[in-house]
């Protein structure tokens, strides 16, 4: 036991002295995030990233009690709340160093953001502003709003301590923290040198630029890799003469695998790889793009023994399928790295109830977790993705990594089917209306690749606003892992259980010749703040899934939007408004004439209030102002002051 227990000592100090060889500022971590070998290198004991998140903290009884470890109340969660300078500061994040920053991300990010770094309050910054990339130094594509999620990936370095507070109460919140041993050298972070981006940025070169080691077309298949070489790029052509529809589907049918000696580290149907969706988008990342021709992977894959990499087709598509494999190397200078490894996880047909989780990555030895993407069958527009991630490293009693919300987790926000690319995260496809159909996501860990010693499990709860669905989710973990290391992961089902059960588009309800109440221009708001909302939680209720939604006004406030009118003549007004226990009285004008009596947008639960009749009246102009002016509430109204314009109609009265 003493001798065990000494040798426990050795390889920590030794770990500790091997971080002590890298010394971690801010240009030495931007530089981490554009080179990615130091992924390959086995973590040293110690080295962790952990997430400090507004996750409902009722989670913390479970998965015991799976009501609570589905607790969805995931807004305003913090560490604690102080006064400082008699101003409440609600705190996020209370790590202890030597550490780092390395994304934070918000769904409605808005009042101050205080960085305590080492004891000393450095950095006060507008959260909007800084998700927004409008701070100086913090721009695009280190931060954005994408989906109407703020991301940051700014390495905020700590020497012994951090302390993030806010003054907003109600923030939906993610903060991946990197730790290192204690002794490693850190400069803290200064914000000084952000301004006229005195630190240098990484170049994120989505290809590399240069000569391939070899080509192989089709029908060869399998690419040979010398020893002592690391797999910087693989490129994988289409035949642009199939559809896209088809091109995928015989790439789903189509096994990517790589074997690094005589160990087989990636098994996985190319199309999942990639992230092609159901349409191979294209869209561009760090490490996964996909352009019109041809999808590319740059995860370095180190194979010291050699190995090869081989596109397997499981199914007979004759002359059909992809053309060319093509694969890039450089000479290796790790020793003993681990292997980069990659494993597919398909559940078709799973019901929304009870709440379960989908296992993204189940791996045991020591490694690094890098990436995910995620493919997500809904057959109706409501949303699907409530499910919180949840990180298990080592055997911890409770997830270091427990999220608020699956969208959250790739960074974005709100249900928002917007399409987008970044270099770490990318919705490449969201088939809609609303949710709809096939969804496509994908995540790079990059300065917070989540290290391990011995286990890592990784889990994304399904939570579904409806009660009674199925829904297919696909996984794809990208992962680094030593020798030795394995995943507890079911086999690659057949290929044609991996078919993709295409739907038909839904039916969507429009008001009939009706003018989209979110698609008049806004004029102007007096008061409140004004967006449009998507309704398509409620399908076939509101025309277009969609309102202007007008909220947190007061009395006497007007929103004033522009009306086309077809000719000028008599018209018979009719509109379509939204009720829910939080909407306002309101009365209406147009063209400077007021019309019907205060419409009560007041209901127990939300609702469309049917066509209301609002008079008639003459317009002599081919636009027109409708002005929506708040008069006051109903005695059981919600805070709130909100209003909903569904649709309009103009009648030609003859």
């Amino acid at each position: 036991m003493l001798l065990a227990r000494g040798a426990l000592v050795a390889s920590l100090v030794v770990g500790a002295a091997t971080a002590q060889q890298e010394r971690f500022d801010q240009q030495a971590l931007w530089a981490r995030m554009s080179a990615l070998d130091w992924w390959y290198r086995p973590p040293v004991p110690g080295e962790r990233c952990v997430q400090w998140s507004s996750f409902d903290r009722a989670a913390k009884d479970g998965p015991r009690n799976p009501a609570a470890w589905y607790a969805n109340d995931d807004r305003g969660k913090y560490v604690r709340t102080v006064t400082r300078d008699g101003v409440a500061e609600h705190v996020l994040v209370d790590a202890v160093g030597p550490g780092a920053v390395a994304r934070i991300w918000s769904a409605n990010p808005s009042g101050t953001l205080h960085f305590d770094v080492d004891g000393a309050r450095v950095w006060s910054v507008d959260f909007a502003a800084l998700c927004n990339g409008r701070v100086d130094g913090v721009a695009e594509p280190f931060a954005g709003i994408r989906a109407r999620g703020g991301t940051v990936y700014l390495p905020i370095p700590f020497a012994r301590s951090l302390v993030v507070a806010a003054t907003a109460a109600d923030l939906y919140y993610a903060v991946d923290v990197v730790q290192w041993p204690a002794g490693t050298p850190v400069a803290p972070f200064d914000p000084q040198r952000l301004a006229g981006s005195a630190e240098p940025r990484p170049p994120f070169a989505h290809e590399r630029i240069g000569p391939y080691n070899t080509e192989i077309w089709f029908p060869v298949r399998r690419h040979p890799v010398g020893r002592g070489q690391v797999v910087v790029q693989i490129t994988v052509s289409f035949d642009e003469a199939l559809p896209r529809a088809d091109q995928v589907e015989i790439l789903r049918h189509t096994l990517l695998v790589v074997r690094c000696g005589d160990e087989e580290t990636v098994r996985v149907p190319a199309a999942d790889f990639f992230a092609l969706g159901s349409a191979a988008n294209p869209f561009s990342g760090r490490c996964l793009s996909v352009t019109a021709d041809r999808a590319v992977c740059t995860f370095p894959m180190p194979m010291p023994d050699g190995g090869s990499i081989e596109l397997v087709p499981e199914l007979d598509y004759g002359k059909m399928g992809p053309k060319l494999l093509r694969v890039q190397c450089e000479p290796l200078a790790a020793k003993d790295p681990l292997l980069f490894r990659a494993h597919y996880h398909l559940a078709k047909a799973t019901r929304t109830r009870p709440f379960s989780d989908h296992l993204v990555l189940d791996a045991v030895g020591t490694g690094r977790f890098v990436g995910c993407s995620l493919l997500v069958r809904n057959p109706v527009r409501i949303w699907w993705g409530e499910g919180d991630e949840k990180i298990t490293v080592d055997g911890e009693a409770f997830p270091s990594w427990f999220g608020t919300g699956t969208e959250d987790y790739f960074g974005y926000a709100w249900c928002d089917p917007t399409q987008f690319s970044a270099p770490f995260h990318a919705q490449v496809e969201c088939q809609g209306p609303g949710n709809f159909g096939f969804t496509q996501l994908h995540r790079t860990h990059a300065l917070d690749a989540v290290p391990f010693q011995r286990s890592f499990r990784f889990e994304l709860e399904r939570w579904h606003w409806i009660e009674d669905v199925a829904i297919d989710y696909a996984t794809v973990a990208y992962w680094y892992g030593a020798a030795d290391a394995t995943a507890r992961m079911p086999q690659v089902p057949d290929a044609v259980d991996r078919q993709l059960d295409r739907l038909d588009s839904p039916e969507v309800f429009v008001a009939k010749d009706a003018l989209e109440g979110e698609a008049l221009r806004v004029v102007s708001c007096s008061g409140g703040r004004h967006e449009v909302q998507d309704l398509s939680v409620l399908p076939n209720t509101f025309s277009r899934d969609a309102h202007r939604w007008w909220r947190d006004g007061k009395v006497g406030d007007a929103l004033v939007l522009a009306v086309p009118v077809p000719e000028r003549g008599r018209y018979r007004v009719v509109a379509g408004f939204v009720e829910a226990i939080d909407f306002a009285t309101v009365q209406c004008s147009l063209g400077g004439n007021r019309i019907g009596a205060p419409f009560d947008g007041y209901a127990p639960r939300i609702a469309a209030s049917g066509p209301v009749e609002l008079g008639v009246v003459d317009l002599q102009s081919l636009e027109v102002e409708l002005r929506l002016e708040l008069v006051g509430k109903h005695a059981d109204a919600k805070p709130g002051m909100m209003v909903g314009l569904d649709w309009l109609r103009l009648e030609a009265v003859r």
